[in-house]
């Protein structure tokens, strides 16, 4: 059962575990690869362990204030994919130590077991978790899409006690202006340049790709291919890495990441408009929710159960 707020946009469902901030709560780290708004929609590990285990214990207390039990459920870990860059950057650090993290996720990825499985068939167990369609909200986002939530949820109040009650709409807003910045980057004559020189580094390496994401993509495939044979899988990281440590190679003789970075600089500025104090205010909230999961002061924030 699932057991955290999932906002559906368009056929698309964002979760949490997908959202956040950089690892210093406000911008993209120095040093680290470009991201979208300095990375406004992306945590680390640590921060979504953090988090996520501060909203489990908030939905615990609104179903004890309804009278059920709730047992919190641990965030699953391992997924190394979940922070790779969104133009397909890559360090020669990240290389050398993980390659794509394609392996090491297929090798170390495990489902979390549902703590409350046992409440599956108790409606009421579940309209106090997941709220009603009667007290459904539907919120608008740019480009027409929308998400929506039930506002009598456990789920939902837990999120606005730990986030803000104006956190999803800010994140799921800059979701979709965060895609709209990578595709005008990947569009800009200064990406695809410097792609093309990347390209013809690959060539000359005797590692022939199109685009950066088929490097990551052939070891996809083979990974897929070896089917669900641990050893066999473990078999691919020379592999893996020597493919990850080419394109990473490539990538900083081609200047990627510089170009990367001037492009955004110019497609944000177009994105975001007007839309300023919205950014403000979303790094705002996120920073206020990390000091909350990060440094619990000791009583959890109270929820309102009804």
């Amino acid at each position: 059962m699932k057991t955290r707020i999932t906002l559906a946009l368009a056929a698309v469902l964002l979760g949490l575990g997908a959202a956040g901030c950089s690892s210093s709560g406000g911008t993209t780290p120095p040093g680290a690869e470009p991201r979208p708004f300095d990375g406004v929609t992306h945590y680390d590990e640590p921060q979504r362990v953090a988090l996520h285990d501060a909203e489990e214990g908030l939905i615990a207390a609104c179903m004890r204030g309804r009278g059920f039990e709730y047992r919190p459920q641990p965030l699953g870990t391992g997924d190394h994919r979940v922070d790779a860059n969104p133009y397909g950057l890559l360090t020669t650090a990240q290389a050398t130590g993980d390659g794509f993290g394609v392996i090491s996720t297929a090798l170390n990825l495990k489902p979390v077991a549902d703590p409350n499985r046992d409440h599956a068939s108790d409606q009421a167990w579940k309209d106090a978790l997941s709220g009603t369609e009667a007290h459904r909200v539907t919120v608008d986002l740019p480009d027409g899409q929308q998400f929506f939530y039930n506002g009598d949820s456990c789920l939902s109040r837990a999120g606005d006690a730990l986030y803000g009650p104006d956190y999803y709409r800010l994140f799921n807003t800059f979701q979709v202006l965060s895609g709209k910045v990578v595709t005008g980057v990947q569009a800009d004559g200064r990406f695809t340049a410097a792609e093309g020189r990347w390209r013809d580094c690959m060539s000359a390496a005797h590692r022939p790709a199109a685009h950066l994401g088929d490097p990551v993509d052939t070891i996809v495939q083979r990974v897929r291919q070896e089917g669900s044979d641990p050893a066999r899988t473990h078999g691919l990281i020379g592999d893996e890495l020597a493919l990850a440590e080419a394109s990473a190679r490539c990538q900083s003789q081609a200047g990627l990441a510089t170009a990367v970075t001037r492009a955004q600089t110019d497609v944000e500025r177009t994105v975001l408009g007007s839309d300023q104090p919205l950014l403000d205010r979303l790094r705002a909230l996120r920073r206020e929710a990390l000091a909350r999961a990060l440094h619990p002061t000791g009583a959890p924030t109270a929820v309102p159960s009804r």
